[in-house]
């Protein structure tokens, strides 16, 4: 019964995160990643008619969700389901470390509600897609018979962004059966990057990896700005995650499922790494997305450890979680300046771009314009006005900062005329895809 009760709640959770979000403008990489999957649904193909920084998976889950409804709604309702299954794989984690149910039941409640996740709910994003698998990866690692299936999960993580290979070895080499595991995880690598190279050839190395690398990099100033962000942020978590660990180490009775510390702890630890790959230039913190789920259970499980065991300490852990849930109300409440989601000393951090009145208002202009004529604006306002951009080219940071999409830049230059350039609100965008 208080399974059920759990699952109903958070259904609801998500479906009023659906009606506080609405058509908000919050990622740039949300929008690139929705026309793409249009133009896919529509005939056209990436790496070759259209330039594609990620490898296949994005582009034919967003062409997949597109199918259903090309619109919003059942782009939103599609990772939503993605959203609910990661909420159930970080209750099944605290489940097996903690057999707890009110620390069950706080996990999965918390998963969408953590800062980065909040600002990136229900986004058409790598790091979505991602999240569930390193996740539920880390859990099978530490069983035998499911070798196999834990070596799919994980190879495709990498599939959805080729820097997530850090988590996903860390789960690797963190399992008790590491020796069948990497055996595992390179066949099944070797086979899904033989079928990618089948469908889409070499043009797909060429954007995912030559044309990454040729982006450049953020300035120190900009990059270590984004990792306090990050910091701030996660830091709460990964106190208590913390402590998780250290009573895993004591080997207290309360851990009920010490083997699988390891592979949790290690996809945490790895995927807040991954925060370093801001200094690429395009990238964002949204990549700690992929750390949150495995570090939100050991840090459930380090919260109600340390509350049962230390009476002393139990003012700490109410006050690191009144920290992270400040953080996340600032969010809900004033997503145009969440203060407390911010890092001090931050003139901005976590918002969103655009509120959904601007939206609207956006929308209407660019379908305002001549339907043969290119929307030279943001993708995401392209996407809901129903409009192509320039040259069918959905990414427009991939096109003008690498070199190996001269073909698809030059496609875009010609595209004249084009619709009247967009208000200037509107070509204030978030970092984008990276």
């Amino acid at each position: 019964m208080w399974l059920a009760i759990a699952g109903l709640a958070v259904v609801v959770e998500l479906v009023l995160l659906a009606v506080w979000q609405r058509n908000g403008y919050w990622d740039f990489s949300d929008g690139v990643y929705l026309l793409s999957g249009r133009e896919f649904l529509h005939g056209l193909v990436p790496y070759r008619d259209f330039a594609a920084a990620q490898p296949p998976p994005v582009y034919l889950v967003g062409a997949g969700l597109l199918w259903v409804d090309d619109g919003l709604a059942a782009a939103r309702a599609g990772l939503g389901i993605v959203n609910l299954i990661t909420a159930a794989l970080v209750g099944v984690a605290v489940w097996r470390l903690s057999r707890q149910r009110a620390l069950v039941v706080i996990a999965v409640l918390a998963t969408s509600l953590l800062p980065i996740s909040l600002h990136e709910h229900a986004q058409l994003i790598p790091e979505t897609l991602a999240a569930p698998l390193l996740l539920g990866g880390a859990l099978l690692s530490t069983r035998r018979d499911r070798t196999w299936l834990c070596a799919l999960l994980v190879a495709l993580a990498c599939a959805c962004k080729l820097a997530f290979v850090l988590p996903a070895l860390a789960i690797v080499v963190a399992s008790p059966w590491r020796r069948r595991l990497v055996v595992a995880f390179v066949v099944v690598g070797l086979v899904l990057g033989g079928v990618s190279l089948l469908a889409f050839g070499t043009s797909e190395w060429r954007e995912a990896v030559t044309a990454q690398l040729q982006t450049g990099h953020a300035t120190v100033h900009y990059a270590g700005g984004l990792i306090v962000q990050g910091a701030w942020n996660e830091l709460p978590l990964v106190l208590l995650a913390a402590v998780a660990v250290w009573y895993a180490w004591r080997r207290d009775a309360l851990v009920r499922d010490a083997a699988l510390i390891g592979p949790v702890a290690a996809a945490a630890g790895a995927g807040l790494v991954l925060a370093l790959t801001v200094f690429k230039r395009g990238s964002y913190i949204d990549v700690l997305i992929v750390a949150e789920p495995p570090l939100l259970a050991l840090a459930v499980c380090g919260a109600g450890w340390l509350w049962q065991r230390a009476r002393r300490a139990r003012p700490v852990v109410v006050l690191i979680g009144a920290w992270l849930a400040v953080q996340s109300l600032s969010i809900l409440v004033s997503p145009s300046a969440p203060w407390a989601a911010k890092r001090p000393g931050a003139a901005s951090g976590l918002a969103w771009t655009a509120a959904p009145s601007t939206v609207d208002h956006l929308v209407k202009s660019a379908q305002a314009c001549p339907a043969k004529q290119a929307y030279p604006g943001v993708p995401f306002i392209a996407f809901l006005a129903g409009r192509r951009l320039p040259g069918d080219q959905p990414d427009t940071f991939m096109i003008q900062h690498a070199t190996a999409n001269a073909t698809f830049a030059h496609r875009a230059a010609a595209d004249t005329p084009t619709c009247p350039a967009p208000a200037a609100s509107e070509t204030d965008t978030n970092p984008p895809p990276g």
